[in-house]
Parts: structure tokens; sequence; C-alpha cells
């Protein structure tokens, strides 16, 4: 026999025989990275839950991170079903050609737990397309259903590109006003949304372009406030949005504003105390809110009401 031959076979043994008793603990390895998947697949699933739960509030979406390691996770459960029944079905002596790939997996699975912490939240604040839902609550009596609906039919009217609401404090225009709103940011093919801006009687031209510039997610800082108007005015063109001046104390300026109405663009309703305010701004139809009793409010009468719907 070839000593030579014969030196080099008990060579490779020498080195082999210390890495069998490693191969064995390939097996072992292997449960334990099932175990540790099995706590990360329990993650994933209760990660799940919880977005399904917050995403059903109005303004939030899931993190892009998030749903990428919920995408990781799942393709991690299928890597490691599929090595484990590898290793399983595999010889004793054959399972050192996987043991790389486990210790891989085993790496990779931990990197992946660690980044599952998401200690600032699941989700993030994000607009919806049409706007936020205000939700004023459900209207009461058959008045305020009836002037609502009457304001809503006017509005409609594509002659009608603003109109005024008004009527004394506490009459219920800015509760009417938010309802028409709401009806359009759910669904409304005329609108593409709509934006309340409460105005109050200390408003001022600044103040309604900050607001209506914060809906449109617009920066006006970055040029001088003189050039405001016609930030806005740029940013409003060829969107359909009805814009509502909310408490009105005195009349405003829409060119100054930077707001453009069209038929087939946007539209304004103003609220105030005022029927004059109202009339000074150009407002095309008139609707008087009267201050109802509460037994007119369920009933449906209507006080002395010489101003509604006047043109």
């Amino acid at each position: 026999m070839d000593v030579n031959k014969c030196l080099g076979v008990a060579d490779n043994l020498s080195s082999i025989v210390p890495k069998v008793k490693d191969f064995g603990r390939v097996k072992t390895i292997m449960h334990a990275l099932e175990r540790n998947m099995e706590m990360v697949s329990a993650k994933k699933a209760d990660i799940s839950i919880q977005l399904e739960l917050e995403e059903q509030r109005p303004g939030k979406k899931r993190k892009r991170e998030v749903d990428l390691w919920i995408q990781r996770a799942g393709s991690m459960e299928d890597r490691v079903h599929k090595l484990g029944r590898k290793v399983k079905e595999t010889h004793f002596l054959l399972r050192f050609m996987l043991a790389s790939q486990v210790i891989s997996l085993w790496t990779e699975l931990n990197i992946l737990h660690e980044k599952g912490r998401f200690d600032h939240g699941l989700t993030q604040d994000v607009k919806p397309a049409r706007g936020y839902e205000l939700r004023p609550g459900e209207l009461v009596g058959q008045a305020s259903q009836t002037k609502s609906n009457e304001i809503w039919d006017r509005l409609m009217k594509e002659e009608v590109p603003r109109m005024g609401v008004w009527g004394q404090e506490g009459a219920g225009k800015t509760f009417l006003a938010k309802h028409i709103h709401d009806r359009i940011v759910r669904d409304c093919p005329r609108f593409d949304g709509a934006c309340l801006v409460n105005v109050s009687q200390e408003g001022t031209i600044g103040t309604i372009q900050t607001d209506i510039a914060k809906y449109l997610e617009l920066d006006l800082t970055v040029v001088s406030a003189v050039y405001w108007g016609a930030r806005l005015r740029e940013a409003l063109q060829g969107k359909r949005l009805l814009i509502i001046l909310d408490d009105v104390g005195r009349p405003y300026s829409l060119e100054e504003v930077g707001i453009t109405l069209a038929r087939d663009g946007c539209k304004l309703i103003v609220t105030s105390r005022s029927r004059d305010v109202c009339k000074q701004m150009n407002c095309h139809e008139l609707v008087h809110v009267p201050h109802w009793s509460e037994e007119e409010r369920w009933l449906g009468y209507e006080a002395v009401d010489d101003y509604a719907w006047e043109r």
C-alpha cells in the first residue's frame, strides 16, 4: 500500500472528525432557529392586527419601513421552513453542507428581529386625498336638515361660484358649513375636496392664506408675504375645491387672498353674522340661518325669514 496515500487519508480524517462533532449540532441550531422564527412570525401577526386598527383612523397610513419589514418577515418564514426541511431530510454526515446556510439565516433573523422594534410607531399622519372629515355631529330636527339640503342644492348649481350663509351668533352657521364640508370630503364628484378656514372676527388676509396653504401642504415662507396670494393662485389652478371662510367679521378681497373661482373650478362659501359682509364679498346667493327655538328646530317651523335665498 502507498504510504503517502495512507498518510493523506489519515490527515483528511483527522480534519473531518472534529467537524463531525459540530455537524451534530446543526440540527439543534436549526431547531433553535425555527423557534426564533415562530417568535418573529407572532410579532408579524401582532403588527398586522395593530396596523389594521390604526389605519381605520382618519389620516393614518402605515410607514413604508413597516410594510417592508412585514414582507421580509414573510420571506424569512419561507426560507427557514425550506432549510429546516432540508436539515431533517439530509444524512447526518452531509449536514455540514448546510451548516453555513443555517448560521447565515440565524444572523439574518436576529437582524430582522432587531429592526422590528418600531419604537416611533407603525403609522404616520397623512392627509386624506379629499381632506379630513370634521364630524360636527348629527343634524337635529327637520329644520336643520332642510336648511342643509337647501345650501347643498344651491351650491351644486354651476352658476353659483360663491354664496353667503348669515345669521346671528349661535344660529348654527358653522355647524351647517361643517356638514356641507363633510359631504364633499366623503364623496362628491363635483369637487376634489373641501377646505374650511376659521377666519374669526379678528382674522387677517395673512391668516387666511396660511390656513389654505396648510391644507394644500404649500410652504409660503419660501417667498415674501407680498407674493403669498400669487403662490396660492398658482397652487389652486386646476383644482376643484370648496373653500369655506367661516365666521367672517369683515369683507376680504379674494384677489388679495389668492382665491380664484370658476364654474368648473373652486367655489366659495362665506359664513358671517352680517348679511352686509356677505354682500360686500359679492356672494351670489345669500342664505339666512334663523335662530330656531328647540320646538322650531324639531318641527321644522321657520321664523319670519325675509332674506332666505335672496339673490
